[in-house]
Formats: C-alpha cells, sequence, structure tokens
C-alpha cells in the first residue's frame, strides 16, 4: 500500500502527464486496445471454425469454437485492466 505522500507525488506526476502529453495520457487510460485487429483476425477465425464444424456435424469442436468466440467478444467488451 501506497503511503499518503507517495499517493500525492503519484497523482501529481500523473496531473502533469495529463497537462504535458494528454494524447500520451489518453492512450495510457483507453480502454481500447492497441490492437484493434486481433478481435477481428480471432472473431473471424474462431466464428468461421465454429460454422465449418457445425457444417460437417463436429458438435464437440464446433461448441469449443463457439466457446474461443464468446470469449473474444467478452474480453473485447470487458478488458482486463492491471493496475
Amino acid at each position: 500500500m501506497l503511503s499518503e505522500a507517495e499517493r500525492r507525488s503519484l497523482d501529481e506526476i500523473e496531473q502533469r502527464l495529463r497537462t504535458e502529453e494528454p494524447g500520451l495520457a489518453r492512450a495510457m487510460t483507453s480502454s481500447r486496445s492497441a490492437r484493434p485487429w486481433l478481435f477481428w483476425l480471432l472473431l473471424v477465425v474462431f466464428g468461421g471454425l465454429t460454422v465449418l464444424c457445425l457444417t460437417i456435424s463436429a458438435v464437440g469442436p464446433a461448441f469449443q469454437c463457439l466457446l474461443v468466440t464468446a470469449g473474444v467478444l467478452v474480453w473485447h467488451r470487458h478488458p482486463i485492466r492491471i493496475r
């Protein structure tokens, strides 16, 4: 846990960053992914595999691909932030 002095110092640094480099501060706090192509690639690949597996009646693998596709959608909507 940070002490009160450390917390004030960190807040001051954050405020200076927002003032001096607003673009960088916005990029660091943005919830958007830095690689949007990765989301679309995973969505297309595993969505396509789901359809393909259902087409050839492979229900088990289709369900697994569907779970990965749903996981990608949830991950995109609610990104994990490490603080």
